[in-house]
């Protein structure tokens, strides 16, 4: 038993100690070659400076008259003068990332060999627990004298490493051995958590950042044992996300922040699916509160002192309340579904009032305030579906989609008018895939139903956007204009083929010796009724273009005149009793006539002018 636990020492020993002799190594022989390559350089250098300026060797016969010599070309740059501003492969892959490995093989021996001697009972609790202190602050030690030295990464490497043991020693400790109580558990966290972190800053090494973040979400992990200890687990969490939060107000380093979240949220999930019960629930929201709060405040600390975030920041603050928002959902939905648009209407009220504060900074940052604005309107959006049914959705859509362009045209904020035209199509998508009924409809009254009269909402919305687009804006006006006449001509053809057809299939279940004749005129009619809506929406749109000289308007209507004589062509007249035919193509030849009518008489008018 003694030599295996010799045999197990040498071999740690070992992994320990020739990683770290062969980066000094190597470290020490690429610094002797550049220093070579540098005075070789450096020589020649020299050499080639005094052969341009030296004087020519004196003459002794006559001299002899002056002929233009061109002058020789400068000597080309010998190689060994060439710079290596940047690292080289082999460079980083022998000074960083080979350190780096080896780190994470030493870890992962570590925790191995201890979990073989903690089942075999080679060393007690306590014993454990302190051969785990003793290597991290001897791994640490190494590093700050690494650092006082100059070996900026070989300090990095062994810090990381010792940082990253030294929670898995405290953490074991008090959650499954239960050396310590809790207060003493979190004062040594902490106290771990800041030294981490404020090494990281002295050193100026975001990897000790990212080593002891890893490190530190990864010991939950590697220490589960089954049982649940919500409370530690979210503490313990907490703390790792203040320290990632003080290393985010004093350094600006990329990627701090999304790893802390990006593991918070991965701790908080697998914690969920494996011991969420409705009991817990308390703490879980109180958890998921604390961290979206934290990392608002990581997002806004660099800007808040005069810094600019980067985009990072950016997606990273209009991505945590969605994350938020959804757990919140998950958890409340089935239980409290009346509150869940309050809940997006509270966050919506959150970031308009961040967007409200970014108003008073000088300078303010236009990204981080379309960010926060953009984030409330998306949530006020949100609530409408969320708390509406059926066709009040795409009402509620429809008037907040007014709202926002008539803001972006006193505002002159583009991103305002690009957000209500979002919103719009959101409404027209709500109207035309879940509003209308295309299959089949209940009995209903026409017009006075709920579906024609949130198809007129919706139709007066797009008309409104076209009076606030006006003249400033022709295009844009004549686009929602064209979105209005084609929701109010889906609307109403819907409506007026499906009175018929819905008579018909109540009058199929009567069993009457008329009932043929019956279903057969109905179906009739509902096409009729379709080629003469067709047919006068066609010749309004004609003479409204006309009117209002737009072309557009007379072409669409010229689109519409096609559409609805190749319906009449194909099917209305195959179809149709000789009653309805004679009706139908009356109809539209009344109202082409009509139409070409309309134009002779505003070409005349445009070639008198």
């Amino acid at each position: 038993m003694v030599g295996a636990i010799l045999l197990v020492a040498l071999l740690l020993i070992a992994l320990i100690v020739l990683p770290i002799v062969a980066i000094v190594r190597t470290s020490r022989i690429r610094t002797l070659e550049l220093r070579v390559a540098g005075l070789e350089a450096a020589l020649l250098r020299l050499i080639g400076e005094r052969a341009a300026t030296a004087p020519p060797p004196a003459e002794a016969t006559q001299p002899i008259p002056a002929v233009p010599v061109p002058e020789p070309p400068e000597p080309a740059a010998p190689a060994a003068e060439i710079a290596f501003p940047l690292e080289h492969l082999e460079q980083v892959i022998g000074r960083k990332w080979l350190g780096w490995v080896a780190i994470l093989l030493i870890f992962g021996a570590t925790v191995y060999f201890l979990k073989y001697a903690f089942e075999n009972r080679w060393i007690g609790e306590l014993g454990r627990v302190m051969l785990g202190v003793a290597a991290a602050l001897t791994l640490v030690w190494l590093g700050h004298d690494r650092h006082q030295k100059q070996w900026r990464y070989l300090s990095q490497i062994l810090t990381g490493g010792g940082i990253a043991i030294l929670y898995l020693s405290i953490y074991g400790a008090f959650g499954y051995y239960h050396l310590i109580d809790q207060r003493g558990a979190f004062v040594f966290l902490a106290i771990v958590v800041a030294e981490a972190f404020l090494l990281a800053a002295v050193y100026v090494a975001p990897s000790i950042a990212v080593m002891a973040l890893v490190g530190g979400f990864l010991v939950p992990v590697l220490l589960s044992s089954g049982r649940d200890q919500y409370g530690i687990l979210f503490t313990y969490i907490g703390l790792l996300d203040l320290g990632m939060l003080g290393v985010v107000i004093g350094r600006s380093w990329r990627w701090i922040g999304s790893l802390a979240y990006a593991g918070t949220q991965s701790l908080f999930w697998i914690w969920y699916s494996e011991h969420y019960h409705p009991e817990k629930r308390p703490a879980a929201l109180l958890f998921e509160t604390a961290i979206f709060l934290l990392f608002i405040l990581a997002d806004l600390a660099p800007h808040l002192r005069r810094r600019a975030a980067g985009w990072e920041g950016w997606v990273r603050l209009a991505v945590n309340p969605f994350v938020f928002y959804a757990t919140c959902y998950t958890l409340l939905n089935d239980d409290h579904h009346d509150w869940m648009a309050v809940l997006a209407l509270l966050l919506a009220v959150v970031y308009a009032a961040l967007a409200r504060a970014e108003l008073t900074l000088r300078p303010s940052d236009r990204r981080i305030l379309l960010v926060t604005l953009g984030t409330a309107l998306t949530f006020v959006t949100l609530a409408i579906p969320v708390q509406l049914e059926s066709n009040w959705i795409a009402i509620g859509w429809g008037v907040e989609a007014v709202a926002l362009l008539w803001a972006g045209l006193e505002t002159g904020v583009r991103p305002l008018r690009a957000l209500s035209s979002i919103v719009f199509a959101l409404a027209a998508a709500r109207f035309l895939f879940a509003d209308t009924p295309w299959d089949s409809r209940a009995a209903f009254t026409p017009v006075f139903n709920r579906y024609f009269l949130g198809m007129l909402a919706l139709t007066a919305c797009l008309g409104a956007a076209a009076y606030l687009y006006g003249r400033a804006r022709p295009r844009a006006a004549l686009t929602a204009g064209l979105a209005a006449f084609a929701v109010l001509w889906i609307g109403t053809s819907v409506e007026a083929f499906t009175h018929f057809s819905v008579r018909a299939e109540a009058l199929a279940y009567s069993m009457g010796p008329e009932t043929g004749d019956a279903l057969r005129h109905l179906r009739w009619a509902g096409q009729l009724s379709l080629s003469l809506l067709w047919s006068t929406y066609a010749g309004l749109l004609t003479a409204a273009g006309f009117r209002f000289r737009l072309r557009a308007l007379r072409s669409t209507g010229l689109v519409v005149f096609g559409v609805t004589l190749v319906k009449v062509l194909l099917e209305d007249i195959p179809e149709l009793r000789q009653f309805y035919r004679i009706v139908a193509l009356l109809a539209l030849g009344l109202v082409l006539l009509g139409a070409a009518w309309i134009y002779q008489r505003g070409i005349r008018r445009e070639q008198t002018r």
